[in-house]
């Protein structure tokens, strides 16, 4: 394909990208009293080789171009309100002037005109961010009440960064990201914001970057489970075997701009959400779903559990994006769905049992295993992809190989060899070569019985 990488990429990077679009525009509720907005999160993970950066950014880079559009008329809209905040300096000073006369001779002042106050600066129209402090993405939710989209090339980076704040301005800024999952209101009292604090009536936000799945372990997968982890879909595939031809950059067959452009042009009366409600259909296939997930969590534990906490309200979060999606496929002026209907609820429930549940038990297990045991299972998985099934094997070589298992040091390779000696799918062989003295190859032999295996 035109990124080169799984094709698992680009979707699932499209869902986050489609919630966004939509953002507080449109929200979704099975029955009163349970809501949400269309975002989901979603880290992609694989190794570094994996093609998971060009994969998202064929889905991140219409939002950024659609961005420059929104924002046509920002030196217009700057030039009118450098002319107003003129007029309200001179508004003030002619006020100020009066109300020092007036107290020089005894009189009451008058009360401050209208128009004396300075306007707020006009911001850009803003869909995506990269690196915002959360501070920066409190103002920007502020000046973008339809909600925005956080495109981390590496998620790893923006969680060191929330921990390099130190341990109690880590937590409020893990608070913040939770809190944007859901779209709930945030209100800054800080005594340094004075009278000119933010108050954000829906604080959405949709997140998707890529991450390694050493650092998918270390980092998003490690300490206190305090739901950051729950809030993810997680999309792992199969790497592209073998050398593949070169990516013929080709983008996406259909213009995911102007889709989004749809989704952007969105009324949204008031400033606020516009709430859709389910068919009774769809509520009873959700309601099912969610006695399935029950069965599930009677079997679960850990982070997975949480995670499975989670998914009957990602579905009611899908089903918005795909009953958008459905209608971004009708022609311009369609009019637009009034209703979550059972195909939308389906098309969701089938994506995440079908789908994101194998991911996340891949992403909650494997991660969370020791590094030599999630080396060896890398190393057993490149082994029967091989053809012929090699009859020894060398760390060092291994290391050098250029479509390798794709394990950085040949220490741990050497530690993940130990692991599968361990079920005897190979045992150590150290030889010299030409059967000469001096320092012996650390080589290992393979169990005959994967080499007689059928490719």
């Amino acid at each position: 394909m035109g990124a080169g990488a799984p094709p698992d990429y680009v979707a699932c990077a499209l869902l986050p990208v489609i919630g966004a679009a939509i953002g507080n525009a449109r929200w979704a509720s099975p029955w009163e009293g349970w809501k949400h907005p269309p975002v989901v999160n979603m880290a992609c993970v694989g190794l570094p080789s994996a093609g998971k950066s060009p994969a998202i950014n064929m889905v991140v880079e219409p939002m950024s171009a659609l961005e420059a559009e929104l924002n046509d008329d920002f030196e217009e809209r700057t030039r009118t309100w450098r002319t107003a905040r003129q007029e309200a300096k001179e508004r003030r000073g002619a006020w100020e002037a009066e109300v020092k006369e007036a107290v020089k001779s005894g009189r009451p002042p008058p009360a401050e005109p209208l128009g004396a106050r300075e306007p707020d600066q006009p911001w850009k129209r803003r869909s995506c961010s990269t690196d915002p402090t959360m501070e920066a993405a409190r103002d920007l939710s502020a000046a973008n009440l339809r909600g925005l989209l956080l495109h981390r090339d590496e998620l790893a980076g923006w969680i060191a960064g929330m921990d390099a704040y130190g341990s109690a301005k880590a937590g409020a800024a893990r608070a913040f990201w939770l809190q944007a999952y859901e779209g709930s209101r945030w209100a800054a009292d800080r005594v340094k914001d004075g009278d000119n604090g933010r108050d954000v009536a829906n604080l959405t936000w949709a997140i998707v970057g890529g991450i390694q799945p050493d650092r998918l372990a270390s980092m998003l997968l490690r300490g206190d489970d305090d739901g950051l982890s729950a809030r993810f879909l997680y999309c792992w595939p199969a790497p592209i075997e073998g050398i593949s031809d070169p990516p013929d950059g080709a983008g996406l067959p259909f213009a995911l701009k102007d889709r989004l452009r749809r989704l952007r042009d969105l009324p949204m009366p008031d400033d606020k959400p516009v709430v859709l409600p389910f068919t009774s259909a769809a509520v009873e296939a959700l309601q099912e779903a969610r006695r399935d997930v029950k069965r599930m969590e009677g079997e679960a534990n850990g982070l997975f559990l949480s995670w499975l906490g989670k998914l009957p309200g990602m579905a009611v979060r899908l089903s918005v994006a795909f009953l958008y999606l459905d209608w971004l496929e009708q022609s311009p002026g369609s009019p637009e769905p009034e209703v979550v209907d059972l195909n939308a609820i389906a098309r969701a429930l089938g994506f995440l049992f079908d789908y994101a549940v194998p991911m996340a038990r891949r992403a909650f297990g494997e991660a969370s295993l020791p590094e030599a045991e999630r080396d060896a299972r890398r190393l057993s998985r490149w082994l029967l992809r091989q053809s012929p099934v090699p009859a020894t094997l060398n760390a060092r070589l291994l290391r050098r190989i250029a479509h390798g298992p794709g394990i950085p040091t040949p220490e741990r390779i050497e530690a993940a060899l130990h692991e599968l000696a361990e079920l005897h799918l190979v045992r150590p062989a150290p030889g010299r070569e030409g059967g000469g003295k001096g320092r012996q190859r650390g080589d290992w032999a393979v169990n005959p019985a994967l080499r007689g295996r059928p490719a």
